[in-house]
């Protein structure tokens, strides 16, 4: 292995001191005294002798392509006593330079010093990543364990041939401490240095091409106020009242390149940009520099910190992506604040040679990084003075002026440089020739423009030559090309081109049937792949339908709905399987263009809005993998488009309504608001403004709507209060039924996880309820949006008090029909009570039977009732059962009927079933449901059971019970802020209710109601506080409730109130029995007090989302 070194070593050593070099002018600036300037290490030579490993450990262990090993290692340059003559003579000491500049205040010397004779020893842990062809070893990765021990020479003021060799000890220290904090950061454990060998042996480590695109979002900085103007700060010494600030970005060069910036915050100290940038880097080894700036109008921008991110944590085909990074702001060592940022790598498609010899060329994408170089002009215009050099303009963006050409007719540059490239149908170049003059302005001599995808089609025909242009006339010819260098970036493009603050243009509706022949990635036992699909739009996972467990041809037959916010923003359909412990796994995945479904309409549609949708028909997709090629598997699904309803900003005049224009007529109220509450679906749009906890938290929010996963999720935020300003939206079936639901969740919880820190819940109904009431305090002449309102507080579910600001919007849709088995009244619990038999088959000799009745539930059974002892009338007590129907359009309901015999088989005495679709169950309201018994011969009789249907979100959810998914009933209570700014009270109220027990079948047992019962909704058993009170008169005066359920077909209800502490609101039906829609009760004094001569309450009523009820209370004593 030494004499490996000894050979390899005059290869590596001037790339070794190159990087470091590089990263000294990156780092070296933030670890200074206050005495001191800068320091620039201008000169690094580690000499011809390398390091010697004196022992060696190797692990065991590893990845089977690498090699993990300790090395001993000692680097003694000045020991010559191994050294062979010819080695003595072209022997090279190492050498280090440093200049360093003093501070003003120490009057701005530069002080030159040179480290000579070093020397050190330490332990080191090296790995070593070995592939299948040259140069066999791939990555090194080394660092040391521990700090190892300097040994050198200093001299202040030194140069090569006089020097000062002087031995101060505390300026050693100061030295060897600055060289540990220094090379700490680079390869001090559990930091690595990593040196990539096949890119070196490929000649691929030219810093000036691009090799890969990195997405950095910037979202914020900490408050910055209390730290930059005191102690350490920067600006200490001269405080400033605000800062303009701007986050500039650099990798291993310091100042000498700049990749790109963020805008310029105005008058803040605590900006947020939510930016994305697109930088681009040579390989991941280096060190990304976030340099946070402040703008200065008239003079130099001042530096206020730097935060630094070593690109090799994103060198893992797994761990590409980095979200929610916190990196903190360092001047001069000491941290000031944190940035908030999330990175993403993409490298650039490389054609893949394949085992037989062939080449696989790189996959094709729309987004890459884009080579622009120019060669050479010929025949330019004549002139006396002809000093031309060329401008390269990209969509109006100048990104390379080449060097002039003095005194040249034909200039030849060879100029490169390089850009990101988003959409290859949108890019256009302009190449401008000048003359350079050095009394006038320049002038241009020639002129080009292209569009790119021309470019590449025509440059190998052409060999590159372009014609230039002037006045309508020839200036000469220009040789250019452009090289493209694909890169698969499709999710991050759509985050960038999707915006969630932009009203919806319509709905995407995607069924998706089934799938074949899919891919297995499972790799423990013999196992198939558990998979779902998920809808992705840029990086949020907004919509999954169900996982079907160990299957490699899955069917789902589900319907999910997407709101659109442009023809521009695709959608990737994404097969994956489910884990348990690990994360899911892709199995392939299907780009969605939505331009070629949505045809984007022009002009006036507010009579006769056109139709923006076809579908696409039932095809079959192969799927592909996540970097784009083909792989096995294919997938069935659907894509229809519904607009939403374009809406006028004014009431226009009132016409007559035309004939036949019924569904899209917009409806108005009296005052001449749209009527919202009039569509039954469209698109609800949730601002999240913060969110206000009594602790500090990490945490983010994410949103719901009749769904058990999130479809939407913001971003993470660190404090008491959460500030996010994010937009999120969703879509609504039915307006009447439909509820919201936004969790805060751990910053480190999953979807896996159901761990809340609170949650917020309403019905859609009063939701558009509350935007009505805010846009008529703007009034009918003053235009309201949801980017101007303040919003409005919502206090929080949960054990820790906290609160909410909402905001939000409703975009009606008129032309979208609900299929009758996507309706969320197809899903629920089905409530069984078996009453009673009339005239059964006689099974016994005695002439009569031991009925018992088994209830199945599409061919499964679900309950078996206790057997009546020798009747043909049997009537059951305390036998009632819940069950689950995920669609009671297609579910089957059968009973049978048996015998019982305690010694011998069960003997059938008739069976029978009915459909649970249309009027046979209606919401909320228990129907006695007579069963006629058929099946065998001389079968007779019937039974009679009574059905509670209960609409409500079911799914096969593998994960935790999400908040729009519990089968318990809860009761909570909300306060919100009305629009005018006064504390109202929102949805349920009471406590937090705990769930009825469960049998071991899994379903819920519900208290068991007499024949003639009526159903309640909130049980006396739930404790009451032992607030006391006074004696007195107590007047209750019922004002109006709000949010009810509609149990009527109109979706109405007509409510009464029966009692005067105990509050139970009912539909009132002329012919039927009242149903009740909701009921509380309340300690008395829990809601006045005795020194309260009046007051006025909203109380929930229970279950969850049942409506309020606004009562009056006053209080005479006496």
């Amino acid at each position: 292995m030494n004499g490996f070194l000894e050979k390899f070593w005059l290869i590596f050593e001037p790339v070794l001191c190159s990087l470091i070099l590089e990263n000294m002018d990156a780092v070296i600036g933030e670890y200074l005294p206050s005495f001191i300037e800068s320091v620039r290490l201008t000169t690094l030579t580690l000499g011809t002798k390398p390091f010697r490993i004196e022992s060696v450990k190797t692990y065991l262990n590893q990845e089977v392509d690498t090699v993990c090993m300790d090395w001993r290692v000692s680097f003694t340059p000045n020991d010559c006593r191994d050294l062979a003559a010819e080695e003595l003579n072209r022997r090279v000491n190492p050498k280090i330079a440093i200049s360093i500049h003093l501070a003003k205040n120490m009057m701005g010397l530069v002080i030159p010093v040179q480290v000579e004779d070093v020397s050190f020893t330490g332990k080191m842990r090296v790995k070593i990543r070995f592939m299948d062809k040259f140069p066999y070893a791939k990555v090194i990765d080394a660092c040391f364990l521990y700090k190892p021990d300097f040994d050198f020479t200093l001299k202040p003021f030194g140069t090569d041939s006089f020097g000062l060799d002087v031995n101060i000890a505390s300026l050693t220290n100061f030295v060897r401490e600055q060289a540990h904090a220094i090379l700490g950061p680079m390869m001090y454990a559990p930091n690595t240095f990593t040196f990539d060998v096949e890119k070196f042996f490929a000649g691929e480590m030219d810093i000036s091409q691009a090799n890969g695109i990195l997405a950095v979002r910037v979202w914020s900085t900490s408050s910055l106020e209390d730290n930059v103007n005191t102690g350490n700060g920067p600006f200490a010494t001269s405080p400033k009242n605000t800062l303009h600030p701007y986050v500039r970005f650099t990798v291993d060069s310091g100042d000498t390149i700049e990749l790109g910036r963020t805008e310029v915050r105005r008058n803040t100290f605590q900006p947020v940009w939510n930016e994305i940038r697109f930088l681009l880097v040579n390989n991941l080894n280096g060190l990304l520099s976030l340099e946070l700036n402040t703008k200065v109008d008239n003079g130099e921008d001042e530096r206020i910190a730097t935060a630094y991110y070593l690109l090799r944590e994103l060198d893992d085909d797994d761990q590409t992506k980095q979200e929610g990074l916190e990196l903190p702001l360092l001047h001069k060592g000491n941290a000031i604040g944190n940035i908030k940022v999330d990175m993403q790598y993409f490298a650039v498609s490389k054609p893949i040679r394949n085992a037989d010899g062939t080449v696989e060329p790189a996959p094709e994408s729309n987004s890459a990084v884009l080579r622009l170089t120019v060669h050479e002009c010929h025949g330019l215009p004549e002139s006396s003075t002809s000093s031309p050099y060329a401008r390269v303009i990209v969509n109006g963006r100048e990104i390379m002026t080449t060097s002039v050409a003095w005194d040249k007719q034909h200039p030849v540059y060879e100029k490169s440089a390089e850009t990101v490239v988003l959409e290859k149908s949108e890019v256009f170049v302009r190449v401008e020739v000048k003359n350079r003059s050095k009394v006038h302005h320049d002038t241009v001599i020639g002129v080009w423009t292209s569009s790119l995808a021309e470019i590449l089609e025509k440059q190998e025909k052409n060999e590159g030559w372009w014609p230039l242009a002037m006045d309508n006339s020839s200036a000469g010819t220009l040789r250019f090309s452009a090289q493209w260098k694909p890169v698969i970036m499709n999710n991050l493009l759509q985050s960038n081109v999707h915006s969630y603050d932009t009203p919806p243009i319509g709905v995407m509706r995607f069924s998706f049937w089934e799938a074949r022949d899919l891919r297995n990635v499972e790799t423990v036992g013999s196992g198939k792949s558990d998979p779902y699909v998920r809808v992705l739009s840029g990086f949020q996972i907004r919509e999954r339908t169900s996982v079907v467990d160990n299957s490699l041809y899955p069917e789902w037959g589900e319907t999910l709905y997407v709101p659109v916010h442009s023809t521009k923003e695709d959608f990737v359909f994404e097969v994956v399987d489910w884990n348990a412990r690990v994360p899911d796994k892709s199995i392939g995945v299907i780009d969605f263009k939505t331009k070629d479904l949505v045809k984007l309409c022009i002009g006036d549609q507010s009579e006769d809005p056109d139709k923006w949708y076809i579908s696409t028909g039932r095809n079959w997709t192969r799927l592909h993998s996540a970097d784009r090629r083909p792989t096995k598997g294919e997938l069935l699904f659907t894509a229809e488009f519904y607009p939403t309803l374009a809406l006028p900003r004014a009431r226009p005049t009132r016409l007559p309504l035309p004939p036949n224009a019924e569904e899209n007529y917009i409806k108005y109220t009296p005052d001449d608001l749209v009527d919202l509450g009039s569509y039954s679906s469209g698109v609800l749009r949730i601002k999240i403004h913060e969110v206000v906890l009594p602790q500090n938290t990490y945490a983010y929010c994410q949103v719901m709507a009749d769904s058990a996963y999130p479809q939407f999720k913001t971003s993470r935020v660190r404090g008491k209060t959460l500030v996010f300003n994010e937009t999120a939206d969703v879509f609504v079936k039915e307006v009447d039924i439909s509820r919201l639901a936004i969790e805060i969740k751990p910053a480190a919880a999953s979807e896996k996880d159901d761990r809340k820190i609170g949650y917020w819940l309403d019905g859609v109904k009063a939701i558009i309820r509350h935007i009505q009431d805010t846009k008529r305090l703007y009034g009918v002449e003053q235009e309201w949006s949801m980017d101007a309102d303040s919003g409005a507080w919502f206090d929080l579910y949960g054990d820790n008090a906290g609160r909410i600001k909402l905001s939000f919007d409703y975009c009606p849709m008129s032309s979208f029909v609900l299929n009758p088995d996507e309706s969320m009244d197809n899903q629920g619990n089905l409530t069984v009570t078996l009453l009673r038999a009339n005239n059964l088959m006689a099974a016994d000799k005695s002439g009569t039977s031991d009925p018992y009745v088994i209830f199945t539930v599409n061919g499964e059974s679900v309950y078996e009732s206790s057997h009546i002892n020798k009747t043909l009338n049997p009537v059951w007590k305390n036998e009632q059962f819940t069950v689950p129907i995920q669609s009671r359009v297609t579910a089957s309901f059968r009973i049978e009927v048996f015998d019982w015999n305690k010694f011998q088989n069960r003997e059938p005495i008739g069976s029978g079933g009915i459909t649970l679709r249309g009027d046979m169950v209606e919401s909320f309201m228990a129907k006695n449901v007579a069963i006629p018994l058929d099946g065998i011969a001389g079968v007779s009789g019937e039974v009679i059971v009574r059905l509670l249907w209960q609409p409500q979100l079911l799914t096969r959810r593998k994960t935790q019970t999400a908040v729009l998914t519990s089968t318990t009933r809860i009761g909570t209570s909300i306060s919100m802020m009305d629009p005018a700014g006064r504390s109202k009270t929102g949805m349920a109220g009471g406590d937090v209710r705990r769930s009825r027990t469960e049998s071991e079948s899994g379903l819920l047992r519900l208290p068991i109601l007499d024949e003639d019962e009526d159903i309640d909704c909130a049980t006396d058993k739930d404790p009451l506080s032992d607030t006391m009170g006074a004696v007195g008169t107590l007047k209750i005066t019922l004002i109006e409730a709000r949010g009810l359920r509609g149990v009527d077909k109109s979706g109405t209800s007509d409510p009464y109130d029966p009692t005067p502490v105990r509050f139970k609101v009912k539909d009132h039906n002329q012919f039927s029995r009242a149903v009740t829609l909701g009921s509380c009760h309340y300690n008395v004094w829990d809601l006045i007090q005795p020194r309260d001569k009046h007051v006025e309450r909203w109380l929930g009523l229970s279950p969850m989302g049942s409506g309020e009820l606004h009562i009056s209370l006053e209080f005479a004593t006496g």
